[in-house]
């Protein structure tokens, strides 16, 4: 059996100090006819995330709610296609964006990272074009700056997902969105090096009337892999989903429940000779129970003992 004493704080110190000496051999301890690979600590290894059977589950949920908050621009519930999340160098998926989009970082503390959420320009022309009564496609006003009018547009759909994803993670994990920063030019923008990996989670909203948009929220993968477990597991915990205003009025509503209370203070027997001698002014003697049974609705619920309050017959529950 191996030993399990840990090393003290001075045999760290010259073991370190011995391999950067080259007096301790870094590759002693080895087993020669085993065949191993060096393990790269922070490398983009994405097999630890699995085929990210969680992370598709909450992007099912953001695409359900997501309807709700484009329903009153729009005057109608869209159709919202999530696609499978993809992983992706940052660079490559810059690349991909068109010149002029809006872009809003959101803070994540729990995660200690950050997200990007991008809406293409036209899909906010369209918003601007449906809430004020227009039918139809709609072509970009500018390419340079959003209008107050889109600026606002654009506030409502980001605190509205923003809202969106905290209904859509809390299930998995306690994560709280904030916003950040928002920019429209890729150029200016400031998320992550253009070599670090990100997992890049699709929603194609389909409109009647002109080609679908797509939404994309943009997660680093390096961010993810602090809850790797959580996001390849297949078992979901179920959440508590407790409505408090229901909570309360249930509450209320079973304090206003009348119920029945019925002291037991004795229960005399008779014979059936005894019984049939019975006539109004006939005393029957009782002996009162020592402890009484207290009985609500017909379950004895307390024990009591006989007393008087107030030159009233009373009970004293125990």
């Amino acid at each position: 059996m191996s030993s399990s004493r840990k090393l003290s704080d001075e045999e760290v110190a010259a073991l370190l100090e011995g391999v950067q000496d080259g007096i301790i051999n870094v590759d002693s301890g080895v087993v020669p006819e085993k065949e191993y690979k060096k393990y790269i600590l922070g490398a983009d290894d994405i097999s630890l995330l699995g085929d990210l059977y969680t992370l598709r589950l909450i992007n099912e949920r953001f695409g359900r709610q997501i309807r709700n908050v484009l329903l009153p621009m729009l005057r109608f519930a869209p159709r919202v296609a999530t696609m499978a999340p993809r992983v992706i160098r940052f660079d490559e998926h810059l690349a991909s964006f068109d010149p002029f989009l809006s872009m809003t970082t959101l803070r994540v503390d729990a995660l200690k990272g950050s997200i990007l959420v991008t809406i293409p320009a036209r899909l906010i022309s369209i918003l601007v074009n449906s809430f004020f009564g227009g039918r139809g496609d709609s072509n970009v006003t500018r390419q340079t700056e959003f209008t107050p009018t889109e600026d606002r547009i654009i506030q409502i759909v980001i605190e509205g997902a923003t809202g969106t994803l905290n209904e859509a993670w809390k299930e998995v994990y306690p994560a709280q969105f904030e916003f950040m920063t928002s920019e429209m030019n890729p150029a200016f923008l400031s998320f992550l090096e253009g070599t670090e990996q990100v997992v890049v989670c699709s929603f194609a909203i389909q409109l009647p009337f002109a080609k679908q948009a797509v939404i994309e929220i943009v997660y680093p993968l390096q961010m993810l892999k602090q809850i790797a477990p959580l996001l390849r597991s297949k078992v979901q915990r179920v959440g508590d989903n407790r409505d408090e205003n229901w909570a309360r009025r249930l509450r209320e509503a079973v304090m206003d429940v009348t119920l029945e209370i019925a002291p037991r203070v004795a229960e005399p027997t008779v014979d059936m000779t005894q019984l049939l001698r019975l006539k109004p002014g006939t005393i029957v003697s009782i002996d009162a129970f020592a402890d009484i049974p207290i009985y609500i609705d017909g379950q004895a619920i307390y024990t009591a003992k006989m007393g008087e309050k107030d030159g009233k017959m009373a009970v004293s529950i125990l």
